[in-house]
Formats: C-alpha cells, structure tokens, sequence
C-alpha cells in the first residue's frame, strides 16, 4: 500500500476509535448522571409523601440539601486522593501541553478515572456546571492513550509534534462529545 494512503488510512482509524471511546463515556456519564439525580427527586419525594406540615417541609430540603452536598463531598475527596490532577476544568493546562509542556501525571489513566468519577457526581448532585472543560481534558486523556497504545506499532506515534496533533483532535472530539454533534460537520 502507498504510504501517503497508509498514513491517512491510519489518522482515520485513529480518529474512529478516538470518536467511538469517547461517544462511550460520555453517554456512560449521562446515563449515570440521570440516576443519580433521579434518585435525588425520588428521595426528596418520599420524605414529602411523608406529610405536609412545616416540619416535613424543612424534611425535605434538609434531604435535598445533604444528598447535594454529600455527593459534591465525594467527588472532592475522590479526586483529592486517586488523582489531584483531575482537579479544575482542564483547558489551562491542555493549553500548556499543546505548547509542548510537559505535566507529570496530566494525562494518566488514574486521571482519567478521577475525573470522570469526580464529574459524574458533581453533576449528578445537581450542580448547574456543565462537562465541556473536563471533556476537553478527557478527551486528550483518550487520545494519549490510543496514541502510545499506537506506538507499540506504528513508531511515528512517537514524534513529538504527532502527539501534539492527537492531543488536539482529542480536545476537539470531547468538545464534539459534550454537545453530541458529529465530527466534521
């Protein structure tokens, strides 16, 4: 096969199994954000079911209330611990690294668990912030590791300014992901 079509033929599998892995986590994320906030209005709807005196009204925003704030306490103590890096919304520091600056731990798999433990709960405790920024670094989380899973066969994988383009077509793919819009268009 010519190498000019191998080459394109590549960067297209490359972009289909970034694309498709993606398209799994982010509907992964949706689906349990929804039960999550469903089980948060099915909470507060049995204590309210309960009766319908002053009482049961501080019942019911007390419920809402700590089922918020135990959530959030989870996904900072989650993140906090399995990988700080995971912290923030990320387009700082992938702006950094598509400048070419290294950051020790940035795009691991730990990382990549943190986050999207941290903001499936933080969303799902209802939160009104959105998954674009973290997106932005999960993508290239994706995209590293597609690229360096790559490089056991391809060696041109390995060049620096290779991995720069991955990476940004990883930010441009969870960007794709977090308003379910096709690539390309």
């Amino acid at each position: 096969m010519h190498r000019g079509v191998r080459s394109i033929l590549e960067e297209w599998i490359f972009l289909a199994l970034l694309g498709i892995s993606m398209a799994v986590l982010s509907l992964g994320m949706d689906f349990c954000i929804e039960v999550l906030r469903k089980f948060h209005v099915i909470a507060s709807d049995y204590i309210d079911a309960m009766g319908t005196t002053v009482g049961n009204d501080v019942a019911v925003f007390a419920v809402w209330s700590c089922y918020t704030v135990l959530l959030i306490t989870m996904a900072v103590a989650f993140a906090h611990f399995v990988a700080p890096q995971a912290i923030g919304s990320g387009i700082p520091e992938m702006k950094t690294i598509l400048q070419g600056v290294v950051l020790k731990e940035y795009l691991s798999f730990r990382t990549l668990i943190s986050k999207m433990v941290g903001l499936t709960l933080s969303i799902g405790s209802g939160l009104p912030i959105g998954k674009e920024g973290p997106f932005v670094h999960v993508g290239s989380i994706v995209a590293s590791g597609i690229s360096h899973w790559a490089r056991t066969f391809r060696p041109i994988y390995a060049n620096e300014s290779r991995s720069i383009e991955m990476l940004a077509a990883g930010c441009a793919v969870g960007v794709a992901c977090t308003f379910s819009a096709p690539v390309g268009e």
